[in-house]
């Protein structure tokens, strides 16, 4: 039951966008109110002249439509592409129309031109398109042009211009807006998407079906990809079976559906028969053969550029990375710590890195990285840690994974060794990674280690935890070591020099720290 109420419901769907689609034909094709450029059907052209020779010759001299444009202000304007014309009086004269009232000449080509009525016929550079204000139409949807002819200029007007009317009648009911074509940098784009009505810009109810789209542009040629989902109408669900497009020609093809699932599409393709924002498609539903006509809309004003993947397929990845200053593109001082190899293990398009640390030297100090974070000061960086994989034997961290924010150059990080004389401070830092030495070493998409895999924020607190234990321990046991040699004065000397040492190197760790990572 809920299986043909289903059904019934997407049958319903496409019929009610076919009536919209009705509705709105009817609703704009019956005037030029509305700004925009169309291509506009000539009904007929008829000349003033009462010779029935010239009037057949008159009647494609503007071609078969002209192109109108219709300003904000309701003002329009048209471009005639004129046509050679042959008047027969017994005889084949050829003419051109030379000039429109306000008009401009926006291009020139040679015909055949007679002179006169014993002239010769001879080859001129004549108008091949005129741009000129179109007068506001009557009833039927005519005005009266005056336009000049070179063959009656050289018959009536004795050389001079001599101007002769014709009355221009357009077809309103088959008017086509025009669009304007793009010309497109190849790359892979991600496009707003939408869909609307047939002859509307209101949104279609098939616009539900679409959750996204991409072009891909070679050589101008531009292929469309579609995600399509299923779409909801009065609680109840339906999906697309197929989608069809109109090439230039007002056929329509069916597009290639690439990807789908429980029998219906979730991706189809096709290629732009022009590069166009609005092509008419066909959405089918519910098994029904009459599909829904509307518009589909790809705002290719605003395109985003999708960058490739550097890692094109699964699998393990080499590559070479260091530790760079935070603000300078030299080495930390940091630097030494971090393994020159690290490995990207690729898993469903996932990238992960894993780098490996190793004990650090600050003068007289040793340590190894305890904390390490994904991100810069400015960026919460706190919440984005790196995973511990594996340790040493005194339990410092030697292995990190993290996934990869991105696929440039410089990665920013955080990081704290917890050495209690520099402030036990979160030290920002970069990795590089030159992505030039990238290298595919396997299809494994899992690391091999033997062990177990810690939470990243249990790994830094412990370590803070512990870290703070060792120093208080440490502390602890260097003022029992000093009061002893207080009281023997055996040492006194010594003791002396270390802590004017420890104290220099603080300071110069300080120091360094406010420009260094």
């Amino acid at each position: 039951m809920k299986k043909l109420l289903k059904i019934t419901l997407a049958l319903m769907m496409a019929l009610c966008l076919q009536l919209t689609s009705f509705n709105s034909v009817h609703a704009l094709n019956n005037d030029l109110s509305k700004a925009g450029t169309y291509q506009v059907p000539i009904k007929s052209l008829t000349s003033a002249a009462p010779i029935p020779a010239v009037q057949t010759a008159f009647a494609k001299a503007f071609g078969d439509s002209l192109e109108v444009t219709v300003n904000e202000d309701g003002k329009m304007q048209a471009i005639a592409t004129l046509q050679n014309m042959i008047i027969n009086l017994g005889k084949e004269y050829y003419a051109n129309v030379l000039t429109i009232a306000n008009g401009t000449t926006l291009s020139t080509k040679v015909e055949k031109s007679t002179q006169g009525m014993g002239g010769q016929t001879v080859d001129v550079e004549v108008p091949e398109k005129i741009l000129f204000d179109l007068p506001q139409l009557d009833e039927n949807n005519s005005t009266v042009l005056s336009i000049t002819v070179d063959f009656m200029n050289t018959f009536l007007g004795g050389g001079k211009d001599y101007p002769t009317n014709v009355t221009l009648t357009l077809d309103l009911d088959n008017v086509q807006q025009l669009q304007k074509e793009y010309v497109l940098e190849d790359g892979t784009y991600n496009v707003p998407v939408d869909v609307l009505k047939e002859n509307s810009d209101g949104q279609s109810m098939a616009a539900k079906a679409i959750e996204s789209a991409q072009i891909n542009v070679n050589n101008n040629e531009v292929t469309v990809t579609l995600k399509l989902k299923e779409m909801t109408i009065y609680g109840q669900t339906a999906s697309v079976d197929k989608m069809e497009y109109q090439l230039k020609d007002g056929t329509y093809q069916e597009a290639t559906i690439i990807e789908e699932e429980n029998g219906h599409p979730t991706k189809v393709q096709f290629k732009l028969d022009q590069n166009v924002k609005l092509t008419n498609v066909k959405f089918y539903y519910g098994g029904s053969n009459r599909g829904a006509t509307a518009r589909l809309s790809l705002d290719l004003d605003h395109l985003t550029k999708v960058i490739p993947s550097r890692f094109n397929q699964d699998g393990t990845y080499s590559v070479d990375v260091a530790l760079w200053n935070a603000t300078s593109d030299k080495a930390s001082m940091a630097a030494a710590a971090l393994d020159s190899k690290a490995k990207i293990i690729v898993k469903d398009g996932k990238a992960t890195m894993y780098i490996s640390t190793k004990e650090m030297s600050f003068g007289t100090i040793k340590a190894s990285l305890q904390e390490f974070y994904i991100g810069s000061a400015q960026e919460g960086y706190k919440n984005h840690s790196a995973t511990i994989i594996e340790k040493d034997t005194q339990g410092n961290p030697t292995l990190w994974s993290f996934e990869l924010p991105h696929e440039d150059e410089y990665i920013n990080v955080m990081m704290n060794p917890h050495v209690a004389m520099m402030g036990n401070m979160d030290l920002e830092a970069r990795i590089k990674v030159d992505y030039s030495t990238l290298t595919y070493i396997s299809d494994k998409t899992e690391l091999e280690t033997n062990t177990k895999k810690e939470d990243p924020k249990e790994n830094n607190q412990n370590q803070a935890s512990n870290t703070a234990t060792e120093n208080k321990t440490e502390t602890t046991k260097d003022s029992q070591q000093e009061s002893q040699a207080v009281k023997t004065g055996d040492q006194a000397p010594i003791t002396m020099m270390s802590v004017l040492g420890m104290i220099s190197l603080f300071m110069f760790v300080v120091l360094q720290k406010k420009y260094e990572a």
